[in-house]
């Protein structure tokens, strides 16, 4: 198996289905010019999870595995989370044309 590792910074986004060692590592991405957003990121597993409240932000560090979310998905199993400063650019912008679908990571 293909094991990719992964570090990541964002805040955490919950939704009312997860379980309590789960959240997204999450930015908001504009996606039009009138600044609209839209929440992104990957969904992760932790056991210090439930000690964290949601909009914290975050550093983690992790590999990324197949996992089940209403199907298959790629998950990030932390094994290192520390809490940081929300950055001064907080925003992400559209994929452009370096972009690598997680689907071939697997």
């Amino acid at each position: 198996m293909l094991v990719k590792k992964f570090v990541a910074l964002g805040y955490v986004y919950r939704v009312s289905d997860f379980t309590n060692t789960q959240f997204v590592i999450a930015r908001d991405m504009i996606i039009s010019s009138d600044m609209q957003t839209l929440v992104v990121g990957f969904l992760c597993n932790c056991k210090d999870a439930t000690n964290l409240p949601d909009k914290t932000w975050v550093e983690i560090t992790g590999t990324i595995t197949k996992g089940d979310y209403h199907g298959e998905i790629p998950i990030i199993e932390i094994s290192e989370l520390k809490q940081v400063e929300k950055p001064e650019e907080f925003y992400v912008y559209p994929p452009d044309e370096n972009y690598v679908p997680t689907a071939v990571l697997f």
